[in-house]
């Protein structure tokens, strides 16, 4: 049984041209089979909307892997033709992602765009982050997250793609390069981490929509009469009629 591990790059959220595709075939040993990186002419050479994307910065890169014969540029629908042909000769029959709703995303768009076959309409998609949250999130991953400042911005634990391939190579020195294919083959890395630990293929596992951190909090009252109470809890929700409070 074959896969494939893809990821894009694209210029905006909204609308999500691809200007950068990626992807790896495998086996279910874990062996790669193929290795392809795309870039996509018609947003490549429109430079007025490939400056708009967050890293765009990153086109010397790209230049470079090109003069290099290690990465080809193609127009949109070509690349989709040449997925479809890769997939159905390596019979890949299923397909992952980081966040993979986005990555989706992504090639209904382009591919509605500009009116071409979508590789992946017969493939299911599923989402690499749902096999980490369920095999790879535990204490120690906790404690290295602790260690390290890995939290989001709003204080939880950080699960981005960059932060658990530092987890499971202990380099927290280590940056994602943010191109296809790269992001692929550390995306792949990291799935093959979760199949170790007792995940199937195929099989779609649940995504958290943040892995919360539990800090150690104190509420102070003080009643009228000068009594001081004090309690640990996990969580205030103050609603317009009422305060909630989650002991612990």
């Amino acid at each position: 049984m074959n896969y494939v591990v893809f990821d894009t790059e694209t210029t905006s959220l909204n609308k999500p041209f691809t200007y950068n595709i990626g992807y790896v075939i495998l086996d279910e040993d874990g062996a790669f089979l193929l290795e392809k990186d795309f870039v996509v002419e018609q947003v490549w050479h429109n430079l007025p909307l490939f400056s708009t994307a967050y890293y765009a910065e990153k086109r010397p890169i790209y230049v470079a892997s090109m003069r290099a014969r290690k990465t080809t540029m193609k127009k949109f629908g070509y690349i989709c033709q040449e997925m479809a042909r890769d997939f159905a000769k390596y019979d890949v029959v299923c397909a992952y992602a980081y966040n993979s709703n986005f990555d989706e995303k992504v090639f209904d768009f382009n591919c509605d765009w500009f009116k071409c076959i979508n590789p992946f309409d017969n493939i299911p998609i599923y989402d690499i982050r749902g096999n980490v949250h369920n095999f790879l999130i535990d204490e120690d991953f906790f404690q290295f997250c602790e260690k390290n400042g890995e939290l989001t911005d709003s204080g939880n634990y950080s699960t981005t793609a960059e932060t658990l391939y530092r987890y499971l190579i202990n380099d927290t020195e280590w940056t994602e390069d943010h191109t296809a294919l790269s992001d692929s083959l550390i995306e792949a890395e990291i799935l093959l981490a979760t199949i170790g630990l007792g995940a199937h293929f195929n099989k779609s596992y649940p995504t958290k929509r943040s892995i919360e951190r539990k800090t150690e909090k104190t509420l102070h009252i003080q009643t009228a009469e000068q009594t001081d109470y004090y309690f640990n809890y996990e969580r205030i929700r103050i609603n317009k009629d009422k305060t909630e409070i989650t002991l612990k």
